[in-house]
């Protein structure tokens, strides 16, 4: 209901949406998966490397 309500009321106006015009929805969409796949590989790298090294340096210089 969430979405389906918000969605209705757009189709039923049938906005023109200037701004979008120029802009390839596609290569757009692209992009985002793009940086979202290298934030997860950045993200996973950090803990599966480089924090468990800098917890156990931590611990022999207790």
């Amino acid at each position: 209901m969430l979405v389906a309500i918000p969605m209705i009321l757009i189709m039923w106006t049938r906005p023109e949406f200037t701004k979008l015009q120029g802009i390839s929805l596609t290569n757009g969409f692209a992009t985002i998966i793009t940086i979202g796949f290298i934030t997860m590989v950045v993200w996973k790298y950090y803990q599966e490397f480089w924090k468990p090294r800098r917890e156990n340096a931590n611990k022999r210089r207790s």
